[in-house]
């Protein structure tokens, strides 16, 4: 939380930690990698292509940029890193949030979640995709079972946020039903409010207002 993203951080974390369930995730923290590796304490998996939005475009079609080449900030400025992403595994929702934590306080700051079939073959897969000699599609990288979430939040003025999804299978109740869910949840929050009186207040209410534990998988 900072002075310009509050408690809908929360609230976007249950959204894609729901929106993903049963499946295992793979995120890319758009260029911050080398802070991403700090946060989530795990070397990552360095692949050719990431996935752009610019939640500022003013059409659906504009903003989606899809594969673009990978970058990373060159912190260590190793060779090996050059228009290269990192792709890291999220195991619990407090994976998300350090993730974010390694690109939040930019202008502007994107994650993109890529879920898929558990299993080390599967996965292999999604490497591969993503490293390949030409950008690949959503289809590719998603096969018949994956979910694709893009979220990108705006801190500076005039920057948006944005919550893009992806996948073959028609999520559409899915996200009816998440979105329902998250504005009955908003509304329970908002009633407590007067209740949260310090830090430790506003911390346990956190779980109930995102949907999600932190540390359960």
């Amino acid at each position: 939380m900072n002075n310009n993203n509050m408690e809908e951080v929360a609230v976007y974390v249950g959204l894609v930690w729901q929106l993903t369930a049963r499946l295992d995730r793979y995120a890319i923290p758009t260029y911050y990698c080398d802070d991403a590796e700090r946060f989530l304490g795990q070397r990552p998996m360095l692949v050719s292509w990431e996935y752009e939005v610019d939640a500022e475009a003013p059409t659906v079609t504009t903003r989606d940029k899809g594969f673009v080449p990978g970058t990373a900030k060159p912190l260590r400025a190793e060779p090996v890193n050059a228009g290269r992403a990192g792709l890291f595994r999220l195991s619990t929702p407090r994976d998300l949030v350090s993730a974010l934590h390694a690109v939040i306080f930019d202008a502007s700051s994107e994650i993109t979640v890529f879920a898929v079939a558990p299993g080390p073959e599967r996965l292999q897969r999604l490497v591969s995709a993503l490293s390949g000699p030409t950008p690949p599609t959503l289809d590719d990288v998603l096969e018949e079972e994956g979910v694709f979430v893009d979220l990108t939040i705006g801190s500076d003025f005039g920057y948006h946020d944005s919550i893009t999804v992806a996948s073959r299978a028609d999520l559409r109740h899915r996200v009816d039903d998440l979105a329902a869910d998250s504005a009955r949840r908003i509304s329970e929050y908002e009633l407590r409010l007067d209740d949260l009186a310090t830090v430790p207040d506003f911390l346990r209410a956190l779980p109930a207002l995102a949907g999600v534990v932190l540390d359960v998988p």
